[in-house]
């Protein structure tokens, strides 16, 4: 069984893509001969400037992962080819031995910059030691390095040096760009840096997409260093410092984030401009960089590439992101996980957490049997969005236990739970807002657990290519997001307070749909809502929680005769 989708699936190389491939092979194949010498020159220090650039946007354009550092690579690839020569190696053997190296030092700082215990900043504070300590250590090594005075790399000539810088550099980003971001790896990139909460509740776990990013982001500058070191011809300590870590930046910003092309045009405008404004205004230069940058960031976020596709109505993360929609034909034909016969789709025991002294769920016992529609309800502070995220990893217990489909998950994080099949809906609706519907559908179906068909009122969106997720009503929302969770085939599905900011109408619509869903996939349904007619209409059982505890459970009737019920609930409504 497959996912279908109303659309025909677009290639993974289309031929509008081939033409750019075959535009950028033919314009490096000319270049040399309508253009001088100097000229040349500086279009060869720009294509590999270009693709240090293209580098950083793999981390900061896709994934999200800011590097102020980064030129602690770049220059890492520019030191083993000049060390290398110096010492009678191969180059080659140089570049590979910087590879090595860099990838071993990004996968360390990925792992602690990206962990679980990480700040915010902590990434772009270990990044920015990283390349003040490559600086400071090329200044001093001088044995290896020879100190501020660097070291010579010979050129082969201005054409052969463009020639194979041009090839390169062609060939390593239609390389990663085909195999890599036309992918899985890039639409995992695309939805960790739209929705990285969203994106682990359909089974990815943000922490890997994002260390490997960062490496792949590190290795590609350091092969940029390799080969720009003989079109530098001097490798310095500044080529791995804090200023061209800066100027990078300023490239990606400049140009565009998440676009091949932006980043190679920002790095070709603001390098063959540098040249002719250093050559007029000396060091001022650095100023004006800093103050074109803070412009760009400031009103033009996007740079230039966004200003065009903006007039355009198409965003630059849209076009970043078209990979979501081409790789969703990729949907496995079979659940990745097999439930032990007979387990409860899900089983609480004594399961506790406290927030500091304060405890919110206190020793709840709560069995969900497959196929079940269950409602929570309870007074506000009861503690019914607390139990959701416990269930779905967004918490950690105190103490007690969690089983999901007779697997214990107590200590699991949410993308490993989703393994299981267990979907997530939120108070908020949880899309990827830069992205039309039809891709929010296409990435959750390329990361679907299992392939379902759906009804024709959630599959409408997966048409819905012509606006952003963003630009639909409250309704539309919740209805997409109720379509990605269904889409992507889960076992079990937790929703919170899935009708809030809806009319009344629109509530009981949307009851009467998951009800639909439930009969006909046989999903289990663990919601929490306060609307008594919704949950009148979906509640196989109701569950009532007051003061962190289960009160009773029944049917409606049930519940609501039940004076304890009264008291802690009805009555407070």
């Amino acid at each position: 069984m497959r996912v279908t989708s109303p659309s025909r699936p677009e290639p993974r190389v289309a031929t509008r893509h081939w033409v750019a491939l075959s535009a950028a092979a033919v314009a490096i194949a000319a270049a040399p001969f309508v253009l001088p010498s100097y000229p040349l020159a500086l279009l060869t220090l720009a294509l590999a400037y270009g693709l240090f650039a293209f580098g950083l946007d793999l981390s900061w354009g896709r994934a999200g992962v800011v590097s102020i550092g980064h030129a602690a690579f770049f220059g890492l690839g520019a030191y083993g080819v000049a060390i290398a020569g110096q010492n009678g190696v191969p180059q080659l053997l140089g570049a590979v031995a910087a590879l090595v190296l860099s990838a071993v030092v990004a996968l360390i700082v990925g792992r602690i910059g990206l962990g679980p215990r990480a700040l915010a900043s902590t990434m772009a504070v270990i990044t920015l030691a990283l390349t003040l300590l490559a600086e400071q250590g090329a200044r001093s090594w001088l044995s290896l390095t020879n100190g501020s005075n660097g070291i010579y790399v010979p050129s082969p000539g201005v054409v052969t040096n463009f020639y194979v810088t041009g090839i390169l550099v062609f060939l390593i980003v239609a390389v990663i760009w085909v195999v890599l971001l036309r992918g899985r790896f890039g639409r995992r990139a695309v939805a960790v840096r739209f929705n990285e909460h969203r994106t682990e509740h359909l089974g990815v776990s943000p922490m890997r997409t994002k260390v490997t990013a960062f490496v792949l982001s590190a290795l590609v500058a350091t092969a940029a260093g390799a080969i720009a070191a003989p079109v530098m011809g001097l490798v310095s300590p500044a080529t791995l410092g804090i200023v061209m870590s800066t100027q990078v930046l300023v490239w990606v910003a400049v140009g565009g984030k998440g676009t091949i092309f932006g980043v190679f045009l920002g790095a070709g405008v603001v390098t063959i401009g540098q040249q002719y404004l250093g050559d007029a205004i000396g060091a001022w230069y650095l100023l004006v960089l800093g103050v074109v940058f803070i412009l760009v960031v400031k009103f033009a976020p996007s740079g230039l590439v966004g200003i065009a596709s903006g007039l355009l109505r198409r965003s630059v993360s849209r076009a970043a992101s078209q990979g979501a929609v081409i790789a969703s034909n990729g949907a496995p034909d079979a659940p990745k996980h097999i439930p032990a016969e007979g387990a409860a789709a899900v089983r609480v025991s004594q399961v506790q957490k406290s927030f500091g002294p304060v405890p919110i769920i206190n020793g709840v016992d709560l069995t969900i049997q497959r196929g079940e529609v269950v409602c929570l309800i309870g007074p506000n502070g009861a503690g019914k969005t607390t139990l959701l995220n416990l269930i779905a990893g967004d918490l950690a217990p105190t103490s007690g236990r969690i089983e999901v489909l007779g697997e214990d998950v107590t200590n699991w994080a949410p993308h490993r739970r989703a393994h299981l099949g267990l979907g997530r809906l939120f108070q908020v609706p949880s899309l990827y807002p830069d992205l039309t519907p039809a891709q929010n559908m296409a990435f959750a179906r390329a990361e679907a657990f299992r392939a379902v068909e759906l009804p024709a009122e959630l599959d409408r969106f997966s048409a819905m290519d012509d606006l952003l997720a963003s630009d639909l009503s409250l309704a539309d929302q919740r209805s997409l997001e109720l379509a990605m969770a269904i889409a992507w085939g889960p076992e079990v599905v937790l929703l919170d307070e899935p009708a809030a900011g809806l009319s009344h109408e629109d509530s009981l619509r949307l009851a009467s749909l998951m009800r639909s869903l439930n009969g006909q996939l046989g999903c289990t349904l663990l919601v929490v809502e306060h609307d008594m007619d919704i949950v009148r209409e979906l509640a196989d059982r109701v569950v009532v929680l007051a003061n962190g505890r289960v009160l009773t459970v029944g049917t409606m009737d049930e519940v609501v005769s039940h004076d304890d019920v009264r008291t802690a609930y009805l009555g407070a409504v």
